[in-house]
């Protein structure tokens, strides 16, 4: 390759890049929650933890090797870990476009105009606009791919007959591929798509010598996959990634969404998608050699199917379209060279690019799921709540920190720091290979049922025991919404050892321009790390326990249709009020204390009560802080001055006592009340 091909191509990206960054920032501050599980991976492996998500079993909760190694390196290095995944994908995005010029060989004005279209097409599409700067992997895999398959298509110009391309020529050109099975798990496809494209080049020459050609080019993914399946055997202990257990598994019913999906996403870019079909057929009738289109068409159509098969994404700016830009764009760079043969011609080439950018320009800014892109910061009330979080329990030590349990397993675990457990299995191995219970097919039509959504295991995560419980996404409802919250929503483990407090966190920035007052339902174990705290003659009690909230029963078949039992059904409604008018109400919440912990806002006068279980005696009352607040013994025992009484009837060790903060006219707020006997 002539150095001035490459300088070339750089001014032909230029307009690309210009566009690129006009695209990408539009949807700011858009970064993924799925991207803070990478990231909180790459910094478990900072601090010594390895590469995994909590403490515990290992579980390879993450499907980009590379880009979260990557993210790694830069975090060494001293970038935060969130700007880290901006820049690679960013400087990702901009190799790509580099490499997508660089492989029509622009050699003059002419060709230089051409080789400006594939860049701007890529440039202009919702992929590009919302995953750019969005957390995950793409735009590694759009730069692999850009540089595997734009050096093929390269290669072939070159020299048409793969048969006749040297060892060391096919190898190279197999590097990218192999660094793209470490980015995803379905690289492989690529591989094989384009393998399957060589083959088809040389089958006329030499068939022996096509096929030993195809295997010697895809001989570095096939050492990539294995070496990288001898590592999670002998690290993880699986075979597959954890998220394949999630994910993975053909079922008929997702075809539909598949074809949805795939459909929705060629037509969010119809410029693009239009010019690659006419390229392709250009390419088949005049280009030299014709067979040079197979090399796009095959693993294009190969991931397309891919994607009917697992029934498409969830997320929104369609971000498994990646990789597909490459092979679309590349069909209609070429087509336009073997259109253009004039200058005349070149000029209208050309002009119809500009045309198909602008059209997906303005597609990628008005389609909903953009909309839904710009608009999505539930994230950062994530992280707000996770930074809480993990100022509340810094002072703890490791092994005494409260145990995590979350549906949403991004922002907040990684910014609380604290052992997690992921209630929809991406990073827990047990509830990624629990079958999809049979309830989900009974469903109401209107609850969505996103792919890696549906599994779940209510008895292991009580089994679990875990210290803190969060439903959905911040601030979200004190309502089931997933698998295992539904399923363990009755069990008594639950409906009797669960408080949920509201959660205070004043007013936080969201965003640069965007602040927004936070309060969060919380579900607390009442006797746990985060709860009551219980030594020799000592019972520690954390304030925010106090006017916390216990379900009166369960409200999971909100999703199912009416039982048709009038009691039942109004049962759960009355169950369903409570809850709301609690949550609604808000009149005694918590907030972080300024020394760590949690302290009790209470208005003055507002009495908030709580029932635990005390064994018979005297017992001293300290609050903490002093003088923030008054007790008051409600039932079950007497209170005199600082001194608790416990008589329970002969025979009982211990009984429940309901006891009662008041609150002062001016703070400081309760923290905890410390309980000592002092006589039996």
């Amino acid at each position: 390759m002539r150095i001035d091909e490459r300088r070339l191509a750089i001014l032909c990206a230029a307009p690309a890049i210009l566009l690129l960054a006009f695209q990408a920032t539009w949807p700011w501050p858009f970064f993924s929650d799925d991207a803070f599980i990478s990231l909180r991976f790459a910094d478990r492996l900072l601090h010594g933890d390895g590469l995994t998500w909590t403490d515990g079993e290992r579980v390879e909760g993450y499907s980009n090797l590379l880009f979260v190694l990557l993210t790694a390196g830069l975090g060494a290095l001293g970038l935060e870990l969130v700007d880290a995944a901006r820049l690679i994908g960013a400087v990702s995005t901009l190799l790509a476009l580099w490499l997508l010029a660089l492989a029509l060989r622009p050699k003059d004005l002419r060709t230089g105009a051409l080789a400006t279209i594939p860049p701007l097409l890529v440039a202009s599409s919702q992929t590009v606009l919302g995953w750019t700067l969005g957390g995950l992997e793409g735009p590694l895999l759009l730069a692999l791919l850009a540089w595997g398959i734009g050096g093929v298509v390269t290669e072939v110009y070159r020299q048409a007959d793969p048969t006749r391309w040297q060892a060391r020529v096919l190898l190279r050109l197999g590097a990218p591929f192999a660094l793209a099975c470490w980015t995803r798990p379905d690289a492989p496809l690529w591989a094989l798509g384009c393998g399957g494209g060589l083959l088809l080049l040389g089958l006329r020459s030499d068939a022996r010598a096509a096929l030993r050609a195809t295997v010697t080019f895809g001989a570095p993914a096939l050492v990539a996959v294995l070496a990288q399946s001898v590592f999670r055997v002998v690290y993880y202990g699986d075979v597959v990634p954890n998220t394949a257990h999630v994910k993975a598994g053909f079922d008929p019913a997702r075809l539909g969404d598949g074809v949805t999906y795939v459909t929705g996403a060629l037509l969010a870019v119809p410029g693009l998608t239009t010019l690659a079909i006419v390229g392709a057929a250009l390419i088949a009738w005049l280009a030299r050699p014709r067979r040079v289109v197979w090399l796009l068409l095959l693993p294009l159509g190969a991931w397309l199917c891919y994607l009917v098969t697992i029934g498409g994404d969830h997320f929104p700016g369609r971000r498994l379209l990646h990789g597909a830009l490459v092979p679309m764009a590349l069909l209609a760079g070429l087509g336009g060279y073997a259109a253009a043969r004039s200058l005349p011609a070149t000029l209208v080439v050309t002009a119809l690019g500009v045309a198909a950018t602008t059209v997906d320009v303005w597609f990628a800014r008005t389609d909903p799921q953009s909309l839904e892109l710009r608009g999505e910061v539930w994230e950062w009330r994530g992280k707000a709540l996770g930074e809480a979080l993990e100022r509340a329990f810094a002072d703890r030590e490791r092994a005494d920190r409260p145990l995590l349990a979350v549906d949403a397993a991004g922002a907040l675990p990684y910014y609380s720091r604290l052992p997690a457990l992921d209630m929809l299995g991406l990073c827990d191995r047990t509830i990624a290979t629990t079958p999809e219970p049979a309830w989900i097919a009974t469903m109401r039509p209107e609850i969505p049922r996103p792919p890696g959504h549906l599994r779940g295991n209510g008895a292991y995560v009580m089994d679990r025991a875990p210290d803190l419980l969060m439903f959905s996404n911040p601030p979200g409802l004190p309502l089931p919404v997933f698998v295992s919250a539904c399923e363990f929503e009755d069990d008594p483990r639950f409906l009797d050892g669960y408080r949920c407090v509201l959660l205070d966190l004043g007013e936080q920035p969201l965003t640069e321009t965007l602040r927004e007052t936070l309060r969060c339902s919380l579900w607390v174990r009442v006797e746990g790390a985060a709860g009551v705290r219980r030594g020799d003659d000592r019972v520690e009690v954390p304030a925010w326990l106090f006017g916390a909230f216990a379900l009166p029963a369960p409200v999971q078949r909100r999703h199912q249709p009416a039982s048709g039992d009038p009691q039942r059904d109004g049962a759960q409604m009355a169950a369903m009020q409570q809850v709301l008018a609690w949550y609604t109400a808000g009149a005694v919440t918590a907030t972080v204390a300024s020394g760590g912990g949690f302290a009790l806002r209470l208005p003055a006068g507002a009495t908030a009560e709580m029932t635990l279980s005390l064994p018979a005696g005297r017992w001293d009352v300290a609050l903490e802080p002093p003088d923030s607040g008054e007790v008051r013994a409600i039932a079950g025992a007497g209170l005199t001055g600082e001194q608790l009484s416990v008589a329970l009837p002969p025979g009982v060790a211990e009984g429940p006592v309901t006891l009662g903060l008041v609150g002062h006219a001016e703070g400081p707020w309760p923290q905890r009340l410390v309980l000592r006997r002092t006589a039996h």
